[in-house]
């Protein structure tokens, strides 16, 4: 029993104040009110507040602070029953309803009697739904899911509904759109794409309490990012002292996996410090294969095929720390401090064959060594004023510093078509890759009338980069530089924000959200040999409207729309090369341009059951990972490029059924027409594809101390730019066990039980007479055992054994 209290109450998110957190939702409430003993009238800190639907699931909740007020953010239209527990007293319990003429509900003082008890304990019973879908956004409750221990936040990535992560080109996919923005706590991720998988690859699971992916994201966040944004919401307690939790994994699965996490938390009065630290190590074989056909006028074939064994290992280092301090009564003072080493090496051996019209033309085998490795510090300063209860200002200081060293060598051996040695060539290659952001925002609310609110902000983006590429091969005595791949780059962007947002009542059922975002951006990018590459400076306006329309307790609709950009990242600009074999290799590309879409959104909940349109247009689009052949060289380059054109028209449909007291299940469906024109040398290309998805979560009940759960997920044949992506599917199963209130919980799973999770894709271009394929096995099936275990302060105490003056909860901009 004591368990579960201290494990509810770490996820009951009270005094969040998440308007602030930039995961505000125009159609949600807000609830407030002050907790008094009824005979002395004096105000009851720590008393705990439920909120459950009509099904009895809970929906917020937390723990009123030092004066016994609280205040739950985010709490969509409709009728709730509301609860009051606190040690020693009655239960208060009162039906509610949020509506949208009366999105802000004030309780007041609320009475509650001393029945005179000493009790050490009280259960709560309120069960999280995995899924919880609003209308911008889905939110997965990773702490529901036994799937979800013992794994990183990328795997969790990719078993959430509409996600798509291609290991290989590190790219994050929402629907369809690659154009996605992390953000932690709700504070954006400022750092390269490559950057981000290998953060997520080292971040535990064990230490995520929640998944936001915001389909169509406000005005208060930037415009960056054509898909929207993954929120990651870390686990922060509220009791009072020192408590946290840990973790161990281990798992094998044609290799072993280790990952291993420990977070803490220390509140006291107007102090709160609290932090994480993680540890992985990865070590299990890969597969690539890569292969081209290439035909000439003579009807002459020549076929180019390589296939790499690969061995690995990641070790990640992550390290995060924060304090919170109540200065006065109306302003907070937040510090966070995060850090990360990450470290990928690999040896391999890569074998390639070329054929002419089926006949053996010469063999390569190619063995090389590899270093990927990112360092990482950040530096956060936010403070916050409440001049009152709905009106504030949030400050911001960011400072942001990485550091990339990618150092390879390549030792290439030649053959005849009969197996006989030709030669011998060495190449070594080094990436030297620094970057800082220096970013600065400021937020100010206020609540104008009963039925209109204004929020506006303003933002500075300083970026600096370097990109130093030597690429070296060995004439027989030393090694020399090769001139057409060395390059060194610096780029600088500055970015520059405003925006205002209106939220207004229409009427009784009608609620409206109107934005407007200005972004200017000032990007310069210089190289050694080509001198100034890019030097551009624009200014954009980026709108976004939404209504909701409430029919009636069980069934809503909305429309939204939304204008966004998405930038190169500096990796993609800034030249570098990585081979594949000796005439197969990614680079980048200074050439490509930022990309504008546009986006409407049309949604329908009935219960818990969502149903969504969206129609995207995209101009310019990015696309990662595409090929291009250089006929003078014989060079088979991938590298990010510009497409002329993209759209794309999904749907989607969110089932979540309880069959039975003792099995749930949570069903995603989602279909997508993808449609994308590009002109490459004065020739139209086009391409189109249906693409279906499908992801499904089935939880067992099997006692009350055990419980399992089994997710399938299915993605059909799609596209990546000019890349027709194969169909993909995994299926995962976990079961667990709650051994005591004092020693844990261990989970069993295995991960891909079919070992059916790959990366296939094939490019065809006609009128080059070029087509490629690869294929990319990434993960193993993988057995994985985890034990997990909280500890420290496990139960609320009643005022006469705690000392007053603890700091309200609230979950913030970091």
């Amino acid at each position: 029993m004591k368990f579960l209290l201290i494990f509810l109450i770490n996820i009951l998110p009270l005094h969040a104040d998440t308007r602030n957190d930039f995961s505000f939702s125009f159609t949600d409430g807000f609830i407030k009110g002050t907790v008094i003993d009824e005979t002395t009238k004096s105000p009851l800190p720590f008393a705990t507040v439920i909120l459950k639907d009509e099904n009895n699931t809970y929906v917020a909740g937390g723990i009123t602070d030092d004066q016994g007020r609280f205040e739950l953010d985010n709490i969509p239209v409709g009728k709730y029953l509301f609860e009051i527990q606190f040690i020693g007293y009655e239960n208060h319990t009162r039906p509610i309803e949020i509506s949208t003429i009366n999105l802000s509900l004030d309780l007041g003082t609320i009475p509650i009697k001393n029945i005179g008890q000493n009790l050490d304990e009280i259960t709560i019973q309120a069960d999280k739904p995995l899924y919880v879908q609003k209308v911008d956004r889905m939110v997965i409750n990773v702490g529901s899911s036994i799937l979800s221990s013992g794994s990183t936040a990328l795997e969790l990535l990719e078993r959430s509904p509409g996600v798509a992560v291609n290991r290989q080109s590190s790219s994050i996919s929402l629907v369809g759109k690659d154009g996605v923005n992390v953000m932690i706590n709700g504070k954006i991720s400022y750092m390269p794409q490559e950057s981000i998988v290998q953060l997520l690859e080292g971040m535990s699971s064990d230490n995520i309490e929640s998944i936001e992916l915001i389909t169509t994201p406000p005005s208060n966040l930037d415009a960056e990012g054509n898909a929207g944004y993954i929120n990651f919401v870390l686990k922060k307690s509220s009791d009072v002292g020192l408590n946290g939790s840990y973790s161990f994994s281990f798992g094998v699965g044609n290799g072993s996996t280790t990952q291993d996490n420990i977070n803490f938390n220390y509140r006291k009065n107007k102090l709160n410090l609290y932090g994480n630290y993680s540890f992985l190590r990865r070590n299990q074989d890969q597969q690539f294969e890569f292969g081209r056909t290439l035909s000439d006028d003579f009807d002459n074939v020549t076929d180019l095929y390589t296939i790499s064994y690969r061995d690995p290992i990641q070790r990640n280092h992550n390290l995060r720390l924060g304090m919170d301090y109540e200065i006065t009564e109306k302003t907070v003072i937040g510090v966070i401090i995060d850090a990360y080493d990450q470290k990928w090496s690999m040896d391999a051996v890569n074998e390639s064959v070329e054929t002419e019209n089926g006949n053996p033309k010469s063999f390569v085998e190619l063995i090389n060594d590899e270093r990927n490795q990112w360092q990482h510090f950040g530096s956060n300063l936010n403070v916050k004023h409440n001049f009152k209860e709905d009106e504030y200002l949030s400050v911001n200081f960011d400072y942001l510093y990485w550091y990339n060293e990618n150092p390879t060598n390549y030792a290439n051996s030649f053959y005849d078509e009969n197996g006989d040695f030709i030669k011998e060539e060495l190449t070594n290659s080094d990436k030297t890759t620094p970057l800082s952001s220096l970013v600065s925002s400021a937020d100010y609310s206020k609540q104008i009338t009963e039925d209109l609110r204004l929020d506006t902000g303003l933002k500075m983006a300083l970026n600096k980069f370097e990109n130093d590429v030597i690429v070296n091969t060995f004439d027989g005595n030393e090694f020399v530089p090769d001139p057409t791949l060395t390059n060194f780059s610096d780029l600088e962007e500055n970015i520059y924000a405003l925006y205002a947002s209106a939220d207004y009542n229409i009427s009784k059922k009608t609620n409206a959200k109107l934005g407007l975002r200005y972004e200017h951006t000032d990007s310069e990018l210089n190289t050694d040999k080509e001198g100034k590459v890019v030097d551009r400076t624009y200014g954009e306006l980026f709108p976004s409207a939404f209504i909701t329309h409430k029919v009636n307790d069980s069934l809503s609709f909305s429309v939204s729309y939304v204008r966004r950009i998405t930038r190169p990242t500096f990796n993609e600009m800034a030249p570098f090369v990585i081979f594949i074999d000796p005439t197969t290799f990614f680079a980048g590309n200074p050439a490509i341009q930022p990309s504008i879409s546009n986006a409407f959104k049309f949604g329908t909940t009935y219960k818990s059951f969502l149903l969504s349109a969206e129609y995207f247009y995209e101009k310019g689009s990015i696309a990662r990972f595409q090929q291009r052949y250089d006929e003078e060289n014989d060079r088979l380059i991938y590298e990010s490029m510009n497409l002329d054109q993209t759209r794309i028209f999904s749907l989607t449909l969110g089932l979540p059924i309880k069959l039975t007291d003792w099995w749930r299940t949570q069903n995603t469906f989602i279909y997508l027409n993808t449609s994308i024109e590009n002109k490459v040398d004065d020739v139209n290309r086009k391409y189109e594809q249906n693409t279906f998805q499908l992801n499904s979560t089935q939880s067992f009940k099997i006692s009350e101390t055990v419980s399992s759960e089994i997710n399938l997920f299915y993605n059909g044949p799609s596209l990546m730019g000019s890349m027709e992506m194969k169909s993909n599917f995994f299926m995962n199963f976990g079961i667990q066990k709650k051994l005591s209130e004092k020693w844990g919980t261990l989970r069993f799973n295995i991960n891909d039980i079919f070992d059916s999770s790959k990366f296939r894709s094939s490019s065809s271009f006609p009128d080059q007479n070029l087509n490629s394929i690869i294929n990319i096995d990434f993960s193993n099936r993988t057995y994985l055992l985890t034990y997990f275990r909280s500890f420290g302060n496990k139960k609320l105490k009643s005022t006469r054994e705690r000392q007053t003056g603890a700091e309200e909860e609230r979950r913030r901009v970091n």
